[in-house]
């Protein structure tokens, strides 16, 4: 539900013009979803309100866990379903988990990847599944390699075997060619770590390159087979990956190096385009001797062209505190992002710095094209809901619809604003030419509305739709047509709380001040818009003696009396 306020407690953010916002959702171990049930309904209500609460946070990407544990989310001719869904590894599901989180992620105006673990392919204390014998390392024990270390048992694919190579490729293939993804985000691309017993496979092929170098090629050629196959098949599909943090140790930069330890040359995957972009998991606080700031510069520093999404550990305590700095400083060093480990992590978190929404950030080199605007929308309140808009409008017929995936609905200040992104209000799937908009709040008289199309890749079409106003009758009777900015209007409502009436020549910031005796509390802040505006308040103004409204940007101050 959108109340159209602009309320926000630490002060006015300023709007980047796009940026990925992306949240880890994972399916292995039942950690954010599916639910402890076999209930498929339920499984698929908790899915709709994880997505509910994403789109509510502003943030415009999920990266789905489809693949762990040799399991998959999706009809799949290579791996079996997940034993989550139906209790039974294999077992027949009345939904397809894939298809169904894809339709509903759309629906809420969300880019989703597909999450993959390629090669470890299983962990953990669930041996029923790694016993089961439909399992890969039943079907194919050559292929698997057991490791031990840090005391935890794990079992991995070989990616020195050219067949494992394939095997993994084709797996993805197959769930690209058979859904429609946004992007696929591979995860676990690399070796567990330097002792691997994998003397069989470098036997055969290592043909006197060294072991090193032997094994990051192995895995370099894993995600360049992984890239063509998706983009033969696809090429507007995203291909991504979440490689561990450190890069190579630097000053300030000390961990588990992902270069010399798992062989992830993740400089050689972006210079050769390789990969669409990047979700460094730089899981370290900014006063590490690890330091998030310091390995998030490095990665933006060596993209070589490609996008980097900051990867926020946010499952630690001592990153709570630190997110929202890490959000602006990866706007400071032109990050295209960020991403939240994990879901449930942030599920209860509110972002300061995502007030508005934002659009993904655009790759120019997938290209895409730039739909046909929508064309004579209108708007009209709904007659049984006196504060619902419905609004309609039309698309060219002689388009493809398929070259439209979204419209973008934006509330303008004045008719002949720029349609700028702190003006967008929601994503709306392409299936529909209608939609309802409740304004529980009203805080203006006047409501401009323009919609745009937007493609598969996020191009919005050049053009925009009509501007349509829509009035809120019942407070323009109550502010006086002279009314001036200086002269603010203060009026008890019938729920028993107060409406503000102010009108404003510009986009400017307030905040109300209530003052007891030598103590004051800050009420509000609010964005106020040009022309009229009204703004609801809730808490009882009675007890203060004194009211101030602060124009934050000039500094002058107007006070309000009973």
């Amino acid at each position: 539900m959108f109340a159209i306020m602009n309320v926000i407690a630490n002060g006015i953010k300023a709007q980047v013009e796009r940026e990925t916002r992306a949240v880890w959702v994972s399916s292995n171990f039942r950690l954010d979803w599916p639910p402890h049930t076999f209930d498929q309904e339920k499984q698929k209500q908790a899915l709709v309100k994880i997505f509910d609460n994403i789109k509510a946070k502003n943030l415009n990407t999920v990266y789905f866990q489809v693949r762990s544990n040799g399991t998959v989310m999706f009809r799949s001719s290579f791996e079996a379903l997940s034993p989550y869904i139906t209790g039974k590894l294999g077992g027949t599901a009345a939904y397809d988990p894939l298809k169904f989180a894809i339709e509903e992620a759309h629906k809420h105006g969300l880019e989703i990847h597909a999450w993959v673990n390629t090669v470890r392919c299983f962990t953990g204390n669930e041996v029923n599944i790694l016993n089961d014998p439909n399992h890969i390392a039943q079907r194919k024990p050559e292929w698997v390699i057991e490791d031990f270390r840090d005391r935890i048992r794990s079992y991995w694919l070989d990616p020195g075997l050219p067949e494992v190579r394939e095997y993994i490729s084709d797996l993805i293939e197959e769930m690209v060619e058979n859904y429609d993804v946004d992007g696929v985000h591979l995860d676990f691309i690399r070796y567990p770590g330097k002792n691997f017993d994998d003397a069989f496979s470098y036997n055969i092929y290592g043909n006197g390159t060294s072991l090193d170098d032997w094994r990051r090629n192995n895995i370099t050629s894993l995600v360049e087979l992984i890239n063509k196959k998706v983009k033969a098949k696809k090429p507007f599909v995203k291909v991504g990956a979440a490689p561990i943090g450190v890069f190579k140790n630097q000053k300030g930069m000390y961990g588990w190096e992902g270069f010399t330890e798992i062989y992830q040359d993740t400089r050689e995957w972006l210079k050769r385009g390789l990969l669409d972009y990047v979700a460094p998991q730089i899981y370290w606080s900014l006063s590490d001797n690890t330091r998030f700031d310091l390995l998030a510069k490095d990665w933006v520093e060596n993209s070589l062209g490609r996008h980097v999404v900051l990867g926020i550990g946010a499952y630690k305590e001592n990153i709570k505190p630190e997110i929202e700095q890490m959000i602006r400083y990866s706007r400071s060093i032109s990050a295209h992002g960020v991403a939240f480990f994990r879901y449930s992590n942030i599920s209860e978190y509110s972002f300061e710095n995502f007030h508005h929404k934002a659009l993904p950030t655009l790759m120019k080199w997938i290209g895409g094209i730039y739909p046909e605007p929508p064309s004579n929308l209108s708007a009209a309140f709904v007659e049984s809901e006196k504060n619902q808009v419905s609004f309609q409008w039309q698309v060219n017929q002689k388009q493809s619809r398929d070259s439209i995936s979204y419209f973008a609905l934006y509330s303008l200040p004045d008719p002949t604003a720029e349609l700028l992104p702190d003006y967008l209000l929601d994503v709306i799937p392409a299936n529909q030419t209608s939609f309802t908009l409740p304004i529980e709040k009203p805080d203006r008289v006047n409501y401009y509305f323009r919609i745009n199309s937007i493609s598969k890749l996020w191009n919005e079409s050049i053009e925009s739709s009509n501007v349509v106003e829509v009035k809120f009758e019942q407070f323009d009777s109550l502010i006086d047509s002279d009314l001036k900015q200086v002269k603010p209007v203060l009026i008890k409502n019938s729920s028993g709380g107060f409406n503000l009436l102010i009108t404003s020549s510009k986009v400017e910031n307030i905040e109300l001040v209530g003052i007891i005796k030598n103590s004051s509390d800050r009420l509000l802040i609010k964005e106020l818009f040009p022309g009229k505006n009204v703004i609801s308040i809730d808490d009882d103004l009675t007890k203060y003696h004194l009211l101030k409204i602060r124009f934050i940007e000039n500094k002058r101050e107007v006070e309000l009396k009973f």
